[in-house]
Order: C-alpha cells, then structure tokens, then sequence
C-alpha cells in the first residue's frame, strides 16, 4: 500500500512541476510580447512567480490544518481543488497579459520608471493568484502525509525530487517538441491537462488510502518535540535558505546576460542550460534522499564549503579570454552546442550541491510538519524574488555580468566561516586560502571585459550598461569599416552602405513627397542619419539606452545629427511603440534586427508585428525590413508568407554580395524597379549620403550604378520552388523553434 500511496504521489508532483515549467517558459515569452522584450520583464515574471510560491507555501502551511477541519475535509481534496484551479491558468493568464497591454499603451516609454512599475503591477495582477495555488501544494500535502508514518519526516524531499524531475521534463517538452509542433497556446494547454490529471490522481488517493490514513492517526510524530524553530541552528537555517534562494534565482538572471557570448542568443540556448539545472538539482535531491535512508546525510558545513568552490566555476568558464572564441563564428549554431557542454558543466555541480542542501535543510528544520514547511520553503522562495530583481535593477547595469556573478558567490565563503568551528584545522588552512582565493578572483575578474575579445591597439573600446544588456562599441581607428556594435557580446551591426539603402530604398519607392519615417532597431544610428538627409520627420526606436549612446563612436557628425529637429529618438520595445502611438508614418524601416533565431526575435517577424505595422503606415505607406538569411535558409519562406499575407504587394531583393534579403511592401501598388527613376526622385543631400562611403566599399562612382547591384526576385517563383507553408506567428515562432525539423532533415540525408 505504501508503495502505491508513493507512487501516486509521485506522480501527483511530477505533473504539477511540468506544468510549472511550462507555465514560466511560455508566460514570460508572452509577457515579452505584451510588455517589451527586456531583462526587468524576465525578472519580475520570475520574482512574481516565486513569490505566489512563497505565499502559497507560507498561508498553505498555516492554513490547511485549520481548513481542514473547518470543512471536516482532507487536505488532499483541497490539494485536488488547487491544481483545477491552476489548470485555469493556462488560458487566463495571457487573457490578462492581453488587457494589461491595453491599459499600459498610455505609460510612456519602456525604460520610463512609470512603465516599469505599472508593468510590474501587470505582470503581478495577471499571474499571482496561479502562482499562489502552486505554492500551496507542498504544504497540503505534506500536511495529508503527516498522517502517514511511512515518510518519517522526509515528506517533503520526496514530493520536491519529483517536482524536480517533472521541472526538467517540463523545460525539455516545451522547448524541443510542444511549441515547434503545435505552438505557444496548445502547449499552455498541454500544461492545464497536467494539472487535471494531477488532480485527479489526487482524488484517487484520497479515496483509496483516505481510510487509512484516518486509522494512522495515533502513530503521528510529535513533530513540534523534534525541532524547535527558535533556536540558533535553526536561524542559520532559514539564512542559508534565504541567501541561496537569493543567490540562485539571480545566477540565473546573471547567466542569461554572462554567457550569451559564450551560447549565443538561441531559445535552445538558455533552456538547455536551464535543463541542466534541472537535471543538477535532481541529481543533488536524488543523493540526499539516497543518504537520508542510510543515515548518513552531509553536514551542512560541508555542502557550504562545496557551494563556496563551486559558485565561482562559472565564472572561470565563461572568460572567453582563456577558451579563445572566435568572433566571426561566436553564436552561430555550429558553436552553440559545441560551448554548451563546458557552461551546464561548470553550473552542474554548484545546482546539484544546491539541489542536495535545499530539502535537507527544509526536512531537517520541518520534520514533516506542513506549517515548519510552508515558512521555510517560503524564506527560500522569497531569496528567489529578491535576486532577479536585485540583479536586474541593480547589479548588472552598474557593474555587468562578470563582477554580479562573483557578488552572488562571495556569500557562500562567508557562510562556511559560521561553519569552520566543526572542522579540523587542515580545514581552516583550506578555508584561508578559499577567502584569499575569492579575493583574487574579485580583483583578476571584475575588470575584464564583457567582450569575446581583448583590447587591440588602433581601437578605441567603450562599455555600458544598463537594465537591458551590456553593449559594447568598438570602433577601428584604421579602418572604420572594421568597427563593431556587440549587445550581450553578441555582433549586431558594423558600417556599411547596406544600413544607408534601407532609409534610402523604401523613402525612393513612395508615390508622393514622404514627411514621416521610422526606424525600428537604431543599431550604429546610420539608418536613422540616412533618413534625416530626406529632410522628413524621422523617429527612431531602440530597445536599448546604451546602444543610443554609441553613436557618437561611429559617425563623426553625430552631435549635428542628435540637435536635428527633425529627428527623435524614443528608448523602447518596437513593437510596443507602434501598439502604444497614435502618429502614421510614409515609412517604416527596420534596421539591423538581433540574430535571426534569437530568443523572441519572431516577434519581428510574425504575422501580429505586420499587422501593428500597418496600423502606422499612412494610406501608401511602405514597410522595409532587412532580413539577414539567403533564400536557402528555412526562415525566409515563412517571413514571405507572413509578410504577403498582411499586405497585398510585396518585393524581394538581394545584393549579390550576400547581404540578405530586403523587403519591400505595401497595400499600395509599388512601381517598377527602376534604379535610375528611384535616384532621380532622391533629394542631393540624400545622393550625397548614399555615396559617402562608396567609394570605400564598392568603388562605385554613383548610386544608380549601387541601386542597379539589386536584384528583384519573384515571390511566386520562390513560394514554388520552396514548399513550405509555414508562417511566423506570435503562437509559433518558426524562426526560434527549430530543433525537430532540422534533426529530421539531417535523418533524411
């Protein structure tokens, strides 16, 4: 019967983790794109996430017993009510993402302090009360297995190794076959399936074993004689289950900025590293459940003294400077998965010492008492809230990624001192040189640069950063052409004639005297210098503060541009700013966009952005978007068939240097490509600026003779030549989610 009651269990929380992981993976994409694809909105999805975990833990605790009896009902029917109740979540939350939206239209600018509160507030309304409901599973269940005697005060590492294990599963499914086979939505209700199944497993025990456990009452502990929660072993306790609740969660945050260089920007990317955390924590709680039934469990002096070596892997890991990257192939996907063996590795085994401390302290202070285990899995839960936000508002926009990671270690070393008083003295010499080691770590790291490269003379190098990335520009003093833009480490965008057509191009194929034009993405600001030279009202927007701020590194005339009247630049989500203004503009034009399979660019791409951008687009308003793929990349079809199916006209061109694609479309008939009737129609200072690097670059003597390089493609040609009929939507990212399709054409071959 024990066995059974086990097994049932199990299973319970392995559903109820694997919904959880959905739910955060596919909530806080959405949350992207309602709120704008920025760190702080990673961050208060994650810290609003885990705090209804910690007040779910912390009232269930309190609570059950007293409901239970209320009621005259087992705390597993309750249990039983929650996960329905969580299983609503799937379709009500991006229902409320959608209204949230709505009302913060009028907010202001995204990096607005105004915006980020109210977004905040959102995200908090919208999600809380489901992330309450999983935080009061733990409790009610462990308040039912009390009854029992067959965990023996072990309760709760049990249902957390299978929480864990369902965790893992969770990410995996999610990313590598749900959301490429049947998208963002089904995959949500994937998710609520899980919960009612765990739900109904639930009810099964409860009217099976329901009996029984009534009989077993007199055999209960006396939970409260075997801890008491007020003494000094106990406050350390709930300490180290604060700081490491802390000092993970922000690792977390830390990691996805610190080893972009390293992984590059790919969804695959972050949730395999996720994965492996996961599989870590497993694999800790696993060894301690082993340990646990012989007797033989690690001190907790121990497990600090290994987090106090372990936390800094990471950080040796990620220095590009000792594994030599290559720049021009960093983060394309023939290295991702090359660099992402070494990062899950260096993380392993500070998560696995994490994933064996955790619920050893937790079994340890509670001893299967649910109210012991709501507040102390709610202080860890609550060290979880305060780290992405710490790390996010404050840490990693004033000292980056490298100097945060080594903040969040250097606690561990601190907490080993309350410990040293147990070991030998050899242990207290390693000790010493731990904290010597620390310091050393601090003072050789916290200056190295966030860049894939070191300095080399000729070029002038600045770093800034901010809530939403570290950007790096770096200009050659030789040959300006050579100069770089990196964000998170990762190359955006170098000078190049390429960024002047995409202001030029489209303002060309207008029928009347454009006035208005926006750009989408600034990059080194020569899109939006270009489209000045047009003498029309120009407005740029950019995602990032600091980007703006390189731009007087690239182009000597900056600060005349900056002063122009006629120009605006607005720090913003792009997709936001279009959802968010009421001006029409003769022009969009998007400059260089992220990688194009990073992480949430398909919300650039997809059939929802085109039609936010025909909103903004004057009666023969055009729309131009470069797209950095050949034809041979599966992506490009998708984009045409996104593109074509929200506007009725649509042209193709490529530049037979093998610069990407550019689109040109309208719901107004386009004129011929005529390259010498387009450059008749530029006013002299836009030739003039066309021009300007030419000769360079090209050795071209004008721009009719540029233009002509062009060459229009016919889309009904490329449609038929390559079958493919998917689109890029907001529920289906073609571009991000990838991994079977291209594993099946590998087989194939």
């Amino acid at each position: 019967m024990n066995k059974q009651l086990k097994a049932l269990f199990f299973l319970m929380f392995f559903l109820s983790g694997l919904s959880a992981l959905v739910y955060q993976t596919v909530w806080i994409r959405l949350a992207f794109a309602h709120f704008g694809v920025i760190l702080p909105v990673m961050s208060v999805a994650i810290s609003v996430f885990m705090l209804g975990l910690a007040l779910g833990s912390w009232l269930g605790g309190k609570y059950i017993e007293k409901l239970s009896d209320k009621f005259k009902t087992s705390p597993l029917v309750f249990y039983a009510c929650a996960e329905c109740f969580i299983a609503t979540g799937a379709l009500t939350v991006p229902k409320l993402f959608g209204v949230s939206q709505n009302i913060l239209f009028s907010a202001g600018q995204s990096d607005s302090t105004v915006y980020l509160f109210l977004s905040a507030a959102a995200l908090t309304l919208s999600m809380l009360l489901w992330c309450l409901a999983m935080g009061v599973t733990f409790p009610f269940a462990v308040a039912y297995l009390k009854k029992l005697s067959i965990m023996k005060g072990k309760s709760f590492s049990f249902l957390y190794t299978a929480n864990v294990i369902g965790a893992l599963c969770g990410i995996l499914f999610t990313t590598i076959i749900w959301v490429e086979t049947f998208g963002f939505n089904k995959t949500l209700i994937i998710a609520g399936f899980s919960n009612i199944l765990a739900c109904i497993t639930a009810l099964i025990a409860y009217k099976i074993f329901n009996g029984k456990a009534a009989r077993t009452d007199t055999e209960v502990f006396n939970f409260q004689s075997v801890n008491d929660s007020g003494s000094a072993k106990s406050k350390i306790n709930l300490l180290i289950l604060f700081i490491t609740g802390f000092s993970c969660l922000g690792m977390e945050v830390s990691w996805t900025r610190a080893f972009a260089p390293v992984l590059g920007t790919m969804i695959y990317a972050y949730s395999f590293l996720l994965a492996g955390y996961m599989a870590a924590t497993w694999l800790g709680a696993f060894l301690y459940r082993r340990d646990a039934a012989k007797n033989r469990v690690k001190s907790t002096g121990t497990l600090i003294f290994m987090l106090a070596v372990f936390a800094f892997f990471p950080i040796l890991v990620n220095d590009p400077q000792i594994f030599k990257y290559n720049i021009k192939s960093l983060g394309q996907a023939d290295n991702v998965y090359r660099y992402l063996l070494q990062v899950v590795l260096s993380i392993f085994p500070l998560c696995a010492t994490l994933g064996y401390l955790t619920p050893s302290i937790i079994d340890e202070y509670s001893s299967g008492n649910e109210k012991l285990v709501g507040k102390s899995y709610a202080i860890n839960v609550i060290g979880c809230i305060l780290g992405p936000i710490a790390v996010s508002y404050f840490l990693l926009p004033a000292l980056g990624a490298k100097t945060t990671l080594i903040i969040l270690s250097v606690p561990y070393t601190l907490l080993f001192f309350i410990f040293i008083r147990k070991f030998r003295f050899i242990n207290k010499i390693i000790s010493s040189g731990l904290s010597v080691s620390v310091v050393g770590i601090a003072a050789l790291y916290s200056n190295t640069y966030e860049v894939p490269f070191k300095n080399i003379p000729g070029r002038t190098q600045i770093i800034k950063r901010d809530s939403v990335a570290t950007v790096v520009g770096m200009k050659n003093n030789a040959n300006k052409f050579e100069s770089q833009l990196l964000v998170n480490g990762m190359g955006i965008t170098v000078l190049t004639t390429v960024t002047k057509l995409m202001a030029h191009l489209p303002l060309a194929f207008c029928k009347n005297e454009p006035k208005d034009a926006l750009v989408i993405c600034f990059g080194m600001g020569t899109t939006y210098r270009s489209l000045l030279s047009w003498d029309v009202n120009v407005t740029a927007v950019e995602l990032t503060p600091s980007v703006v701020d390189m731009f007087g590194l690239y182009h000597d005339d900056a600060e005349e541009v900056l002063k122009n009247p006629n120009g605006e630049i607005i720090i913003d989500d792009g997709r936001r700013y279009l959802m968010r203004t009421n001006k029409k503009f003769d022009v969009i034009t998007l400059g260089p966009p992220p990688p194009i399979e990073a992480s949430s660019s398909g919300l650039l791409y997809s059939t929802e952005f085109y039609q936010a951008v025909k909103l903004r687009l004057k009666q023969d308003g055009i729309l131009q978007q470069w797209l950095p793929a050949g034809l041979e990349h599966d992506t490009t079809v998708p984009v045409i068939r996104a593109l074509t199916a929200e506007f009725k006209y649509v042209k193709i061109f490529i530049i037979p240097s093998g610069n990407g694609i550019f689109f040109i479309a309208s719901n107004s008939p386009i004129e011929d490509f005529l390259p010498d009737k387009l450059v008749a129609k530029m006013p002299e200072k836009a030739v003039k600026d066309l021009m300007e690097w030419l000769d360079c670059e090209k050795n071209l003597q004008n721009t009719v003779q540029f233009i002509g390089l062009l060459s229009e493609l016919s889309i009904d040609k490329i449609l038929k030549f390559y079958n493919n009929d998917a689109v890029i939507t907001d529920d289906k990212p073609y571009n991000e989610y990838f991994l079977l399709r291209r594993l099946g054409k590998n087989a194939k071959v």
